[in-house]
């Protein structure tokens, strides 16, 4: 009896992968984002209002969001790269708001036990990895940009799921597909070779020289040389930078409207919530 129910209770379930846009409103709480001048705590209020009109199309409440707290090259020893942490009901009945739980890593587990939670990561043009277990509805979240693709963060995220590559799902955000660097010098994050060997291309034009790397192609040969099937790989179709649907670190520096940050994540809920799917919210198991 104790097998059947704990069948029940792995079945008995959605998960749902979620990207907000421009028009789900600020997903941080910068200062920059807002006008000049506006206190924290109404910053604050903005995101959370914003984050529960998002929450609502899933049928979950925005205080049920767990944010993990990433390293960068200023803080890289913060933890072992490709650290992955699984997020605990202990962890969940500590907090009103998930949102003041700060844990540090690269990758975040959620599992069934959990459900009824979202996990994600406020991006602008970085790419941010879901990847579903098929078999134990088990999920992993990370956020990969440059740098971390650069240290083969989208291998570490599969490898942090575990089980069979033949039942794992990978869902990729929107994300900036390319990045062109008027001057190649001020590209310090792509220093390994083998990940983007044929994915970086000078362009001369006029005696100036610059350098595009392909984020998408360094992204997906990662994904892939883990043996994630072509057929369970799902890479937005929405490059942000050519998209104006979506905060762009990018298009920001040009038009300020786009300076802000995009909220993508996955979650598991129960089978009886109603999801309002669209191109940026699906039901995928």
């Amino acid at each position: 009896m104790q097998q059947e129910m704990g069948i029940g209770f792995m079945e008995n379930l959605k998960i749902v992968d979620f990207n907000s846009n421009i028009f789900d409103g600020q997903m941080n709480t910068a200062a920059s984002f807002y006008p000049e001048g506006m206190e924290s705590s109404a910053r604050r209020e903005i995101m959370n209002d914003n984050k529960q009109k998002l929450m609502d199309k899933i049928g979950l409440n925005y205080q049920n969001i767990f944010i993990p707290i990433q390293k960068n090259s200023k803080n890289s020893d913060k933890y072992p790269n490709g650290a992955s942490y699984t997020l605990t009901k202990d962890d969940i009945n500590k907090y009103t708001d998930l949102y003041d739980y700060d844990v540090y890593t690269d990758i975040v587990k959620l599992t069934p036990e959990t459900r009824n939670i979202a996990i994600a990561f406020p991006a602008a043009d970085c790419a941010v990895i879901k990847a579903v277990n098929t078999k134990t509805n088990e999920v992993v979240l990370s956020h990969c940009g440059g740098e971390y693709i650069d240290r083969y963060l989208p291998m570490q995220t599969v490898d942090a799921l575990g089980g069979n590559e033949k039942d794992i799902k990978v869902y990729v955000s929107p994300f900036a597909y390319t990045l062109t660097y008027q001057d190649p010098s001020k590209l310090v994050w792509a220093n390994d070779e083998r990940v983007w060997n044929g994915c970086k291309t000078f362009i001369e034009n006029n005696g100036n020289v610059s350098l595009k790397v392909n984020v998408y192609k360094a992204l997906k040969k990662q994904l892939l040389e883990r043996k994630i099937l072509e057929d369970n790989l799902f890479i937005s179709p929405y490059d942000i930078t050519e998209s104006d649907l979506f905060y762009s670190n990018h298009k920001g520096y040009v038009d300020k409207k786009y300076a802000g940050r995009n909220l993508f994540g996955i979650a598991i809920v129960d089978e009886d919530k109603k999801i309002e799917e669209s191109n940026l919210i699906k039901i995928v198991k």
